[in-house]
């Protein structure tokens, strides 16, 4: 379900490219740190975005360097964390420990199962660190389980929930930008609800498995939903005085989103073609 809010590094500068790749390297060195070499399996995208985002508006002090890891051994790479990359690791460790439970549930994935349990420890010093986010993320979820298993056709139940959940993960503190935040989280966290759920249709519907899509007969219909939801996202982010790294930012929101997106429909459609 995740890799969908990620950088068109076709768009980004060098610059801009290096600072990306730098808060993604930052984000991957504070799971190793925080969590273990095993915790950097479930480094994702979607949060870099937001170590990003959350630098922007509060301008921590950072720190930079450069450095080897198990994934690049060879030549060292540059970093960039702060208290934000901290927090986006520890978020990273709950979505993961529950997208794993999930995935066992769905599918009987093995690995899912083994690479949750590596987790557990983890997640529950995650969990009470941060209480309010964790607490979303399992009320969320077991309302997202409810809904699957009573194939409830409406196709924006579940989104709602996954964007309720976002919301949360987004605000690291509660104060005066929180509102803007959680409606950017919101918005994201039904967007990728649903690119998912698109991407996955045919294989949902072959299998039998719940797919909120399946009432819904036109890809064009899918979206100007999901442009409607990224919208709202977006209208909230341009409310924030964000100067520092605002073209990776909008970068992100307004092109990279589709990147992935676009390229899974494109896969489903040909294989639609070919009957397969």
């Amino acid at each position: 379900m995740f890799g969908f809010v990620r950088a068109n590094l076709e768009d980004l500068t060098n610059e801009e490219k290096e600072r990306y790749n730098a808060f993604y390297c930052g984000l991957c060195r504070c799971l190793g740190e925080r969590h273990g070499t095993l915790a950097r399996m479930g480094l994702t995208y979607d949060l870099t975005f937001l170590v990003i985002l959350l630098s922007s508006l509060y301008e921590p002090r950072e720190q930079s360097g450069e450095s080897r890891c198990v994934v690049h051994p060879l030549k060292k790479r540059s970093y960039t964390a702060n208290h934000f990359s901290s927090y986006a690791a520890d978020m990273t460790i709950a979505l993961i420990y529950y997208k794993c439970l999930d995935d066992w549930k769905d599918e009987r994935n093995i690995s899912k199962k083994c690479y949750a349990s590596a987790l557990s420890k983890s997640y529950g010093v995650v969990r009470n660190l941060w209480p309010r986010q964790c607490e979303c993320i399992e009320k969320e979820l077991s309302k997202i389980t409810e809904i699957e298993e009573i194939y409830l056709p409406d196709p924006d139940a579940a989104a709602k929930s996954f964007g309720r959940l976002m919301a949360e993960v987004f605000v690291m503190e509660e104060d005066h930008w929180a509102p803007y935040l959680k409606k950017i989280g919101y918005g994201l966290g039904r967007y990728i609800y649903l690119a998912d759920a698109s991407v996955d249709l045919r294989k949902d519907i072959k299998r039998g498995g719940y797919n909120p899509l399946k009432s819904v007969s036109s890809d064009v219909v899918t979206e100007t939903t999901l442009k409607v939801m990224l919208g709202e996202a977006s209208e909230a982010f341009e409310e924030l005085p964000l100067e520092q790294d605002l073209g990776l930012l909008r970068n992100i929101l307004y092109s990279g989103v589709w990147i992935k997106y676009n390229r899974d429909m494109q896969k489903e459609r040909k294989k639609a073609k070919h009957g397969k």
